[in-house]
């Protein structure tokens, strides 16, 4: 065992350990329309949380949903009522982001390169090789620098709160399989069309690529990966497990690279947030706490199935070597001085962006 995945089990199993009995057992999935009903009624407020993914996958994909519609509801004695929109009922992606900044959602789960456009401090964490593996992002997000140089300034904007990160894992370079490439390299990306999400940084990272680079919305990936207009995607194992319209069928090779964390978020409408007594809005928040503490102990278990069920479909995982991965962190690595006008740009200096670097290194 490596020793960044020996820290990341240790941390899961501290936090796990402050857990009661009750919340480290899985949630029953299914609900009774009846008692929603009542429960719906009684409450003084609604809370609609809009995701593109099935409630019933939970065991693969870390959204959370019932776990968070349980510690909220508990939390606020039934005052909040949780209303789940799953399954991209209300769209997927920047939809997603447009509607909860314009109120017509209380709150989203959301990748950060899809929210990026209205959040673009988020988006250094797309600067590749600094805060990829699960324990470095689980100490940067979890550090004083993380919460004073990006969560504090993200919510004296005034639009949107972080309630909780989702650690999913690390992006890759995955072929599509009419492609059929593995991308241990940069130069294997020569003549392929890449598809990259509404995230400037990561655009800027892989045009720097010998790959052709088309923004495509996350609900159209999996069909252009099936009429052949893309070759190249980029989501963790995850996200290419849980990409909708099937596009788990459409993966061939998986190239862990590790380039960036392909991170979630589920936040909030600040303006809604604000309406709330404070007592109420405090319960939100701390139930939100609950649930990533839930959520960091299961993370590593649900990628491991993600991976199994990619490769039963087909897909070959493969793993860089080292000469492979000096390779990409050379060229392409935060350290490199391409990334410090980004750095500028996100954060005021590049002193800020060593701060949170170091913050990646440093144990819970």
């Amino acid at each position: 065992m490596s020793r960044s995945r020996r820290r990341f089990i240790q941390a899961s199993l501290a936090v796990c350990a402050s857990l009661s009995f009750p919340y480290q057992r899985a949630f029953a999935m299914v609900q009774h329309p009846e008692e929603e009903l009542a429960k719906r009624q009684s409450a003084l407020y609604v809370f609609r949380l809009a995701s593109p993914y099935p409630v019933n996958l939970s065991e693969f994909i870390p959204h959370m949903h019932n776990e968070f519609k349980q510690n909220v509801e508990r939390m606020t004695r039934g005052k909040v009522y949780v209303d789940i929109h799953h399954s991209g009922t209300l769209g997927t992606g920047r939809e997603l982001m447009a509607a909860v900044m314009r109120g017509q959602v209380e709150g989203i789960l959301i990748s950060v390169s899809n929210l990026s456009r209205a959040l673009p401090m988020l988006d250094i964490l797309n600067i590749p090789f600094w805060a990829s593996s699960n324990q470095a992002f689980l100490n940067l997000i979890s550090s004083p620098h993380w919460h004073s140089l990006v969560v504090d300034p993200i919510n004296r904007q005034g639009k949107l709160t972080i309630l909780m990160h989702h650690i999913v894992g690390a992006r890759t370079l995955s072929s599509i399989k009419h492609f059929n490439r593995l991308i241990n390299l940069p130069e294997k990306l020569q003549e392929a069309v890449l598809r990259v999400p509404a995230s400037r940084v990561l655009s800027h990272f892989y045009s720097m690529t010998p790959a052709s680079v088309v923004d495509v919305p996350w609900a159209n990936v999996a069909k252009m990966a099936r009429t052949k207009h893309i070759d190249v995607i980029d989501p963790s194992v995850v996200g290419l497990f849980a990409g909708p319209d099937q596009l788990k069928n459409q993966i061939g090779h998986v190239s862990l690279i590790e380039s960036v964390p392909d991170a979630w978020v589920t936040v909030a409408n600040q303006q809604w947030l604000n309406t709330l007594p404070l007592r109420i809005k405090g319960e939100i928040e701390e139930a939100a706490q609950q649930t990533f503490r839930i959520h960091v102990a299961q993370i590593e278990q649900l990628q491991q199935r993600c991976a199994r069920a990619l490769m039963a479909l087909g897909a070959k995982l493969y793993r860089p070597n080292q000469d492979e991965v000096r390779e990409w962190q050379l060229r392409f690595g935060h350290h490199n001085a391409q990334w410090n006008e980004v750095k500028r740009e996100l954060l005021g200096s590049t002193r800020a962006f060593q701060q949170l670097l170091d913050s990646t290194e440093k144990k819970l």
